[in-house]
């Protein structure tokens, strides 16, 4: 972690994977006084309750609030780990998982970080054998529920489970003959014709047998939810039902369209994709010998982000709907059921292997109805921001929903083609998420998380780093400004941080001896610094031996420096 990261967590909410604390002097490690009674508040007991949660961190040495001026907590240091080692090697003895402990020390002060790792799948981390958890402040033993589910994660799936006074007569013969078309066009694409041949002429229990979804005359209720007649549905699993609504206007709370469905996924799913085609608005874009039509929704996307909702949502002891809604300003796909144990939105693009329903999905993937489960999320992230809308988001997701919201606006087609030009004259592939992810943090925050990538961006000629030491930040490269003829944005960008500023007027009052802040200010025409800013500069330059000569706003006086 490195400064601009540590800047970046500083300005975060309290999370339940996130705790800050002055602890300026000292903080307990395990949780133990002489007397061997227990603190839950210390180090110990929040990596167990954080590490509950999915992993996170706990920063000491930095205030509760966050500053309106800077964005951030106010860094106030703290040596409550004086050992870091030792803490390491006590914590490890204590979890069985290792922690990490990073120090960074700042122009401020010292700020000590400790990474908590997630709980391993059907197991908590306890506290001297007391599962916790976080509820807002506090660190409270963890409910009956909560931990059931945890300790029950290595249950059966869901969706492999047979329904109890269900036979294949719940199911809707065209759906299963859907069912074997896709599964058809998949064998096809891959040249199985033995395979192929096998499943055309099979039986539809055979097909459904193949598929491992039946056991003799019983069915699961991946089959229930994939081909399932509407009455059964009904009966059998009420809330496998998706919501669709269009609204004209994001904000409007009525809206202009809506449709229901409770039936055969293998139906839905194709009906779903015409009602957001139908309301899909094309960008023609052209550049030089390139031509591209960019759509508000990308089909792929769109159907992949429903596919996920689908198959990863919680049907068991949930009785709500699948929510679609979408505008011209984007879409918002809201799946009942909140992230698995283990999963947050910070990690969410790496929980590769995470699936509630895991036979849904690997039926879903066998019939073709889903790429290849574990990288619909990252595609669904590089295609939003190769089409220059932004990044899509998880805002409003909690232990109960997961929200994905999918902009559909376009912010920069130049971004689009610029990334198109270089991928193509540099023969660079632009293939991986955290590429994307990247580019678009550079391009809108000047920050980077990856130093191997932002070396390989540096190289090419993709990407300019600015400063040096803590103060480092990253732009991308003057060639991309002048591709879209922005060059005193670049500038802009690029921005000469404050000792450079501090130089340039020095340098100014050497080579002339005196000057007024309008002359300043045609120093930094391209970085618009507003009179007050230029004035702090001089002031801040006093013991450089410049000073103000004169009354204040007088055409005679200014700002001189002693020779």
């Amino acid at each position: 972690m490195d400064i601009t990261e540590l800047y970046n967590l500083l300005s975060q909410p309290e999370a339940e994977n996130i705790e800050f604390k002055e602890a300026k002097n000292q903080f307990s490690i395990l949780g133990k006084d002489k007397n061997n009674k227990h603190n839950k508040k210390s180090i110990y007991g929040y990596a167990v309750a954080i590490g509950n949660q999915g992993g996170g961190f706990l920063v000491l040495g930095v205030g509760d609030k966050i500053e309106k001026n800077t964005g951030r907590r106010l860094i106030v240091g703290t040596n409550a780990i004086q050992n870091i080692p030792k803490a390491k090697h006590d914590l490890f003895n204590a979890l069985g998982k290792k922690v990490e402990i990073i120090e960074i020390k700042t122009n401020e002060s010292k700020v000590q970080i400790v990474k908590i790792p997630a709980y391993s799948i059907g197991s908590v981390f306890r506290f001297y054998g007391v599962p916790l958890m976080r509820n807002d402040e506090d660190l409270i033993e963890m409910d009956d529920e909560t931990l059931k589910n945890i300790l029950n994660e290595k249950q059966n799936d869901f969706s492999a489970e047979i329904i109890l006074g269900a036979t294949i007569d719940d199911l809707d013969n065209t759906a299963i003959n859907k069912l074997r078309e896709n599964w058809l066009n998949k064998l096809k694409k891959s040249n199985e014709n033995t395979t192929s041949k096998i499943i055309a002429s099979c039986s539809n229990e055979e097909l459904l047998d193949k598929l491992g979804i039946i056991e003799k005359d019983k069915i699961t209720y991946t089959a229930l939810l994939l081909a399932g007649k509407e009455k059964s549905l009904s009966r059998l699993l009420s809330n496998a039902e998706i919501i669709f609504e269009y609204r004209l206007n994001s904000k409007q709370t009525h809206h202009d369209f809506r449709a229901e469905w409770r039936q055969a996924f293998v139906f839905t799913i194709n009906e779903i994709e015409q009602a957001i085609n139908y309301r899909n608005q094309r960008t023609p874009f052209k550049q030089g010998f390139l031509e591209l039509d960019i759509w508000s929704f990308n089909l792929w996307s769109m159907r992949e982000a429903i596919n996920n909702a689908f198959a990863h949502r919680n049907y068991f002891n949930h009785t709500e709907p699948v929510i679609i809604k979408m505008s011209p300003d984007g879409i918002k796909i809201k799946s009942p059921g909140g992230l698995m144990q283990g999963v947050t939105i910070q990690n969410i693009l790496d929980a590769e292997g995470k699936w509630r329903n895991r036979l849904l999905m690997e039926t879903m993937q066998r019939i073709g109805l889903v790429e290849r489960a574990g990288i619909g999320l990252d595609r669904i992230f590089i295609e939003t921001i190769k089409n220059g809308k932004g990044m899509p988001n998880f805002d409003n997701t909690d232990e109960n929903y997961v929200v994905l919201n999918i902009p559909a606006k376009i912010k920069d087609l130049n971004f689009v083609y610029y990334l198109e030009k270089i991928a193509r004259e540099k023969q660079i592939s632009f293939n991986q998420v955290k590429d994307f992810l990247e580019l678009e943090n550079i391009r809108d925050h000047g920050i980077s998380s990856d130093k191997e990538r932002i070396m390989y961006f540096c190289k090419n000629n993709l990407v300019e780093k600015i400063g040096v030491g803590r103060g480092v930040k990253y732009v991308l490269s003057k060639h991309f400004y002048e591709f879209i003829e922005k060059r005193s944005e670049y500038t802009r960008k690029k921005w000469l941080n404050k000792d450079e500023q501090k130089q340039i007027i020095l340098n100014y009052l050497k080579d002339y001896k005196k000057g007024k802040v309008s002359d300043f200010k045609q120093l930094f025409q391209e970085k618009e610094l507003t009179n007050q800013q230029i004035n702090r500069l001089l002031k801040e330059l006093n013991d450089k031996g410049v000073y103000f000569e004169g009354p204040q706003r007088s055409k005679s006086a200014y700002w001189k420096i002693k020779s």
